[in-house]
Formats: C-alpha cells, structure tokens, sequence
C-alpha cells in the first residue's frame, strides 16, 4: 500500500513539474516541418510544450526499442527452455529403456543360472581362453 501512495505521489509531483515547465517556456515557436513550393508548414506552439511532446515521442521509441529486443531474447530463452525440455525427455525415455535392459539381463541371469553351470565332463573355461 506504502508504494502505491509513493507512485501515485511521484506521478504527481511530475505532473506539477510538467505545468510549471510549460508556464516557464510560455514563448511560442513555430516549427517548420515542410517546404513545399517556397511555402513553409509547420506548426506554433509553446517552447514547453515542443519539449514535453519531443520527450514524450522519445520515450515511447524507446520503450519500443527496448521491447523489441526483450522480446527477442525472450524468444531466444524460450527456444532454448524447449530444447531443455526435449532433451530431458529423451533422457528419461533412454533411462527407461536402460532399466528395462537391465530387469531383462537379471532375468535371463536367473533362468539360466543352473545350465551355464560346467558339468564334470566338461571343462571350465577360462578367461584367457576367451
């Protein structure tokens, strides 16, 4: 609640800073904005209000600006975050398959534990053999 009364106040004291600022700078000025013919257009305004606009202009081409880039890294992130995302899948899924091996291997260890056993007609085989 504390900051909100400390925005709404800020804004505020801008607001005020902005009406004075326009009261200081009260000389109008005309502003040409295009010759054509040898005719010149433009526009008469008060020197504080050419200011205010000007800043204004240049702070929503900013905000553009910076938008635009934000949103280009967000898109990067996001990319990046779903090749994550597949890539922690597919390790899951291999994890699975390697635990599905491995129970497979225990029961093939298990049934055929007793026939792999060398009889005494036949000789054990050993690793130097292999």
């Amino acid at each position: 609640m504390g900051s909100a009364i400390a925005k709404v106040l800020l804004l505020l004291l801008i607001i005020a800073y902005c009406a004075l600022f326009i009261q200081w700078n009260a000389d109008p000025i005309f502003v040409r904005g295009a010759v054509a013919y040898g005719q010149g257009y433009g526009y008469t305004l008060a020197l504080g209000w050419w200011m205010l606009i000007s800043a204004g202009v240049g702070a929503v081409v900013m905000a553009i600006a910076t938008w635009s880039q934000w949103a280009a890294q967000k898109r990067k992130a996001d990319t990046a975050a779903a090749t994550v995302e597949k890539a922690k899948a597919k390790l899951q899924e291999l994890a699975e398959k390697i635990k599905q091996q491995r129970q497979e291997i225990a029961k093939l260890k298990e049934t055929t534990s007793g026939r792999l056993q060398p009889t005494e007609d036949q000789p054990e085989i050993s690793q130097e053999d292999l």
